[in-house]
């Protein structure tokens, strides 16, 4: 695990600058909106109505003091047509004016200093005491004496006036200076602004293109992923270059399953990472060695010696497996299948290709894990023919094409028949009777083998329920119907619906179906063993942990498989093998019967080594029920004409 904890930290420090540089971006973009907020008042305060309207009477007091003067003194003059009542109108604007003045309002926009309000109490005090003279001037005496009171006020309101332009004056520039500061700082903050958003650009281009890297990259092995193989082989397919092969070589390790169920997911992912080490070497020649998904890889060959090139890497490869993998001290033995394609006239798209690749792949598994194989078209032809296969395969079952057959199982000292083993067949209204061989793949490829397989332990059990009671019924049973939840169900309802003993019925488990579903299938088997069921282990012999499953569960009969039998007498071996099975399985407390035997001297050979019972053309071939159950009428015909001679 430690080389995947470099680039995860190097990540946190990669991404150190967000959050510093997010802050620093907010901060200037919130000072950059608090100065213009400042601007803003700023240039209120020099352009404030208030404000003017003061100024403008300070100013304008001094002249409408000289009217008002001139009105007085022109009113007592000789053929003069003014007026009391402009004289009055003159005195309420000084009044008026002196009232502005004199306001808090006024004193504060105009900043009065200790002069100024000295000025405006000496005039407001002036104009309030000949307030009651000038409302009753009779004679050119009085307006003299007003004169005389007014005189005074000329200067006084001139220096007013001069104090509050200068105050105004002094403020406006403060304000203006102030604004020059701001503009600056403002400015400051933008070119921080574009320069923090310049380096954000940068670093956000530069994370999309890591971002971008990182989706094409396998995390766990370091390899390129399936998004990056899909187009890099898509670019390789579109090039135009008549002399060049194009290639692809797809693998996949055989049974990886079973490490990850039996040393754990983190030893899957440890030897997937040793997998792509060790190979990435050997494809130094390709243009891309990627993981597709699970422990499935492909690489990419595009030359002239394209296929060539990748033949040998397929072989070097297949050699490079032959050296365990060390996982956590524990050496693990894996092989490798290997499907090979060659693009050709017929390949239209890059997915043609690939799913050409594949179906090589899919063909070495079907067949022999471990090997080597090179597409070509019957691949494909076989492949459309399973396609067509699993389409006919589901409604098959609803079309009522399947039919039960049974081949007993006999006794090696009586001849009698012991039990029968139930087995499916397909009448296909076209193609005539389809081989197990065929359908049953198609069947666990499609999932249909579960409805399947209730309908063969349904119509098992319901034949069995005619025969004889010492006579069994065995069913086999995938590893694909372990992950039915219905199947312990189905079981049940099957013998009860038929009245079938449960101790009658036999499920016949492969050792493939015990590695693939461990703990499930032993949980199951121990439920239904507990109502009676018995539970037998077929194609003993041919799997590597046979021996450990018999410890662990308490299988009532082996089924040895035919590999032994039919070699046994080539092979003195095999022989040995047969009695080894026999006298273990007699000490375990378990019964045996060997499968294929064909030939007298295998019955007899199987029969010394202490089997009790025997399956095999020798004795019969799978009937149909109506055949089983004339077979087993039959053997009880000569017991009978004894008795009947008795």
């Amino acid at each position: 695990m430690e080389p995947l904890r470099a680039p995860r930290h190097r990540a946190q420090r990669e991404y150190r600058w967000e959050l510093p540089l997010l802050v620093t971006t907010a901060a200037l973009g919130l000072a950059a909106a608090a100065m213009l907020f400042f601007s803003t008042q700023y240039m209120k305060g020099i352009s404030m109505s208030a404000e003017n309207n003061v100024i403008y009477e300070v100013m304008t007091t001094s002249p409408e003091l000289t009217r008002l003067q001139a009105t007085i003194a022109a009113r007592f003059l000789p053929g003069s047509d003014v007026t009391d009542a402009e004289v009055a109108l003159r005195f309420a604007i000084i009044e008026n004016r002196m009232e502005v003045l004199g306001t808090e309002t006024s004193r504060r926009l105009r900043q009065d200093s200790a002069e100024a309000t000295e000025l405006i109490e000496r005039m407001r005090s002036a104009v309030a005491s000949v307030a009651p003279r000038m409302q009753d001037l009779q004679s050119a005496a009085d307006a003299v004496e007003v004169l005389r009171v007014f005189q005074p006020l000329n200067v006084q309101a001139t220096r007013l006036a001069a104090l509050t332009t200068s105050s105004a004056a002094t403020r406006i520039a403060a304000s203006e200076q102030k604004l020059i500061d701001i503009y600056w700082l403002l400015l400051a903050e933008i070119l921080g602004l574009l320069a923090c958003g310049i380096v954000l650009i940068v670093l956000l281009k530069r994370t999309r293109r890591k971002a971008q890297d990182s989706a094409a990259i396998d995390f766990l092995t370091g390899l390129p992923n399936r998004l990056h193989f899909s187009t890099a082989l898509a670019a390789e397919f579109d090039k135009d270059e008549p002399n060049d092969t194009l290639t692809v070589v797809m693998l996949d390790l055989d049974l990886f399953k079973n490490v990850n169920d039996t040393l754990g997911h983190a030893a899957g992912d440890r030897l997937l990472r040793l997998v792509a080490e060790r190979l990435s070497p050997l494809l130094s020649d390709a243009q891309l060695f990627a993981r597709l998904s699970g422990d499935e890889f492909a690489a990419i060959f595009r030359s002239p010696h394209a296929q060539a090139l990748a033949q040998v890497a397929a072989r070097q490869i297949r050699y490079a497996f032959g050296t365990p993998f060390d996982i956590a001290g524990t050496l693990v033995n894996c092989s490798v299948s290997i499907g090979i394609a060659v693009c050709g006239p017929g390949d239209d798209t890059p997915e043609d290709l690939l799913k050409n690749a594949d179906l090589a792949l899919y063909a070495v598994k079907d067949d022999r894990r471990g090997d080597i194989r090179l597409y070509e078209p019957a691949l494909k032809v076989a492949y459309l023919a399973r396609q067509t296969l699993s389409k006919d395969l589901e409604s098959a079952l609803d079309n009522d094409e399947f039919e039960m057959h049974f081949q007993p199982v006999v006794s090696l000292t009586t001849g009698l028949t012991r039990s029968f083993e139930g087995l499916i067949r397909w009448r296909h209204p076209l193609r005539g009777m389809v081989s197990p061989a065929d359908f049953i793949p198609a069947a666990e490829e499609t999932g249909l083998i579960l409805p399947i397989g209730r309908w063969v332990i349904g119509q098992a059990c319901s034949v069995a329920r005619a025969w004889p009671e010492a006579v069994g019924i065995g069913v086999n049973l995938s590893a694909r119907q372990f992950v039915d939840p219905q199947l312990g169900p189905s079981i049940v309802e099957a013998l009860t619906l038929s009245g079938l003993e449960p101790s009658r019925l036999t499920l016949e488990i492969t050792e493939t179906a015990l590695i693939q579903n461990d703990h499930s299938v032993l949980g199951t088997l121990n439920a239904l063993r507990d109502i009676g069921v018995k539970i037998s282990l077929d194609d003993f012999g041919t799997g590597y942990a046979s021996l450990s499953y018999l410890t662990r569960f308490p299988f009532d009969t082996i089924k040895i498989d035919q590999s032994f039998v039919r070699g046994s007498l080539e092979h003195k071996n095999s022989e040995t093998i047969v009695k080894a099975i026999c006298d273990l399985a007699a000490r375990l407390g378990m019964s045996t019967v060997a499968e294929g035997i064909e030939t007298e001297a295998q019955r007899a050979m199987v029969r010394a080594a202490g089997c009790a019972d025997g399956q095999g053309y020798l004795f019969a071939r799978p009937m149909p029920a109506a055949e089983a159950l004339a077979w087993l009428k039959a053997e009880t015909l000569p017991e009978a004409l004894r008795a009947s001679d008795r």
